[in-house]
């Protein structure tokens, strides 16, 4: 037996951990699926936020409300219990037995019922006990001596007791089994002490919970079930009477009626659309400088010229507003500084390499004086290719819509009647918001660059939701793949000088990066597998 039971733990203990691992991923999950299900603009999330603090707060004060009023409603009923009682007791202890049984019967009303005994196995109530001050209560009420009221253990909440009849009250009887009449008064029956009605005694305890339902059917709505209360046991008392027999009374209490919620949810849908009414109004007033400050962020990353911004909104944003205007300063201040620095050193030395050029000719040596007019025209090149470069960066251009297939398409129709191989593909009509003729430049620039070194070119245009690609592809022998992305710094010439514009001083590739950088895209250089070079431009659509 020992050794069988090795093997039947380890697979409960095995399973347990499979349960275990199950029921964690199963929760992962759920609140994955909770985090997708969040709201991600400020205006959802603020909404959300308040929506389940409003909730919970409501259900709170609900619960806080209902377990005073049970309270409330406890004590008081259990007062008019006693008071009741005590009255029963007092006059019973003053009438001829005899009538008795036709005075319990009047007595009766909902939520107590009287009745005689010769014994009773209740006890009395340790001292102390929330019972032991019920009895001394009804004691001192009815004119009795001390430690002479027997009580039974008061329940922990008869309201749960009586919300469980509820639950099981479809299950009773339809109808009542009549307890067997003690008596009229007057051929009535007093109700309360008040009223007066006809009928027969009080049913049984079990039956007496449910006799309100006799009229119900299949067709009776949720909403009036639960009109009428339930009742639940909640004290019985045993009082010693002078004729030497023993008054039992049972009290019941009703269960809190179940009509919160309607109110609840008035309460929560009035308060919520306050809630979103006030948080849209208030969010779509805050976010109104943030919605600036990202259309203003993205032109400035497209190389645009923006005015600075005004600092209006909450402190927060005034700030981060102000920030900005300053980095914007900054950063032109920078551009503008370098720009000028560039001019100033590229004009400076086109006057000396003049003045070289004009001193060759007086050399004698026609070696030498070809080799030395070599470099010079080399300097004077890269002298004006650094003119270039530092224009470029300068340039102030207005950015306005453009038809960019229609300017693809104009490029290949200029190429084609100078006798060149340049075809373009794409769709008839493609607006993008740029600076039309430093984009148009940096096209020229790749379709040059494939045109000296494959003698052909194709431009193709393709356009998504997001973003908009260029490829200009061309059959030449394209560029080792270690040096693709080389051959975008400044000056940087691959072997058999492939260049874009000034034939073998390297800012070509350079202006055309910067180019489409200062549009907010970006291109890249990659080999064909069919042969050739492929130059893509990405550029985003908004």
């Amino acid at each position: 037996m020992t050794r069988s039971s090795g093997p039947d733990a380890s697979q409960k203990s095995e399973q347990s951990k499979k349960s275990f691992g199950a029921a964690f991923t199963k929760a992962g999950r759920s609140l994955r699926a909770g985090f997708r299900l969040w709201p991600r603009s400020l205006a959802g999330q603020l909404i959300a936020a308040l929506m389940i603090a409003l909730v919970l707060a409501q259900i709170i004060s609900i619960m806080m409300f209902a377990f005073e009023r049970k309270n409330i409603t406890l004590s008081a009923t259990r007062g008019q219990i006693l008071d009741r009682t005590a009255s029963v007791v007092r006059v019973l202890n003053q009438t001829d037995m005899a009538l008795h049984d036709r005075f319990l019967n009047a007595a009766e009303g909902q939520g107590i019922r009287f009745d005689l005994a010769d014994t009773t196995e209740l006890a009395l109530p340790a001292e102390g006990s929330a019972e032991a001050g019920l009895a001394h209560r009804l004691e001192r009420r009815a004119g009795l001596a001390d430690n002479t009221v027997r009580f039974s253990k008061l329940p922990a909440d008869p309201f749960l007791m009586a919300a469980r009849e509820r639950t099981t009250a479809d299950d009773a009887p339809a109808t009542d089994p009549p307890r067997p009449d003690r008596g009229m008064m007057n051929g009535q029956r007093m109700m309360d002490g008040q009223g007066m009605m006809t009928g027969q005694g009080p049913p049984d305890d079990k039956n007496r919970l449910f006799r309100h339902r006799r009229n119900w059917d299949d067709r009776t709505p949720p909403w009036r079930r639960f009109r009428d209360p339930i009742l639940a046991q909640d004290m019985k008392i045993a009082v010693p009477l002078d004729s030497g027999k023993w008054l039992i009374a049972k009290s019941e209490v009703p269960a809190p009626p179940a009509k919160w919620g309607r109110p609840f949810l008035i309460s929560l849908l009035v308060t919520a659309l306050l809630i979103i009414a006030v948080v849209v109004l208030i969010v779509r007033k805050l976010t109104a400088p943030l919605r600036e400050l990202e259309s203003a962020s993205r032109k400035l990353g497209r190389g645009e010229a923006i005015a600075p911004l005004k600092e209006n909104g909450p402190t927060e944003i005034q700030g981060t507003i102000s920030a900005f205007n300053a980095m914007q300063e900054r950063l032109l201040r920078f551009v503008q500084d370098r720009t000028r620095m560039l001019a100033a050193v590229s004009h400076d030395l086109r006057t000396p390499i003049t003045t070289l050029r004009l001193r060759t000719e007086f050399i004698d040596d026609d070696e030498m004086r070809e080799k030395l007019q070599e470099t010079l025209e080399e300097m004077q090149a890269m002298t004006d290719a650094v003119l270039a470069f530092a224009r470029e960066d300068a340039s102030k251009e207005e950015t306005r819509d453009v038809n960019l297939a229609a300017l693809m398409s104009s490029m290949a129709e200029d190429y084609q009647e100078l006798g060149k191989n340049v075809a373009f593909e794409g769709p008839d009509n493609l607006t993008f918001s740029c600076r039309q003729v430093s984009l148009k430049r940096a096209l020229r620039n790749l379709t040059e660059n494939a045109l000296r070194y494959a003698g052909n070119a194709s431009l193709k245009l393709e356009a998504t939701p997001r973003h908009i690609e260029i490829k200009v592809c061309d059959d030449g022998p394209g560029i080792p793949a270690e040096k693709l992305e080389e051959v975008f710094a400044p000056f940087f010439r691959v072997e058999g000088s492939r260049n874009l514009e000034t034939g073998g001083v390297g800012l070509g590739l350079s202006i055309t990066r910067t180019i489409i950088r200062s549009h907010g895209g970006d291109v890249t250089l990659k080999n064909r597998k069919e042969g050739g070079l492929e130059a893509s431009i990405t550029l985003p659509r908004k």
